[in-house]
């Protein structure tokens, strides 16, 4: 099975648009948005503004996530563009809010409560 291309995409996208409204559509289609972005380029490439503006004026890495451990998650991003990093971050939030309601809703409480 080969890999879908743009077409199929979008003409999954506008089947699964059409039809009645559940949660399991609407994990098919964040999956298949995610898809279209990535082929389309548009995963985190484009910042959204709020987090650009903070990313110009911040500090060094060291000075923005300090030294919180040597977990997997602060090495992959050490050194990277916030921005890109921010982006990633809420396109999976988003589709955990999808695929584990209960794991966002502790994630946001404890973002809240920081």
């Amino acid at each position: 099975m080969s890999a879908p291309n743009l077409k199929e995409l979008d003409w999954a996208i506008s089947e699964l648009e059409s039809q009645e409204s559940s949660e399991s559509r609407y994990m098919l289609l964040a999956a298949l948005y995610t898809c279209r972005n990535e082929m389309l380029g548009l995963t985190a490439l484009q910042p959204q503004p709020q987090i650009a503006a903070y990313s110009e004026t911040a500090g060094p890495i060291e000075e923005r996530i300090g030294r919180y451990g040597n977990s997997d998650f602060l090495k992959a991003v050490a050194d990277k563009d916030p921005a890109k990093i921010w982006a990633i971050l809420d396109d999976f939030v988003g589709s955990l809010s999808l695929v584990n309601r209960r794991a966002y809703d502790h994630l946001i409480e404890r973002l809240k409560s920081a």
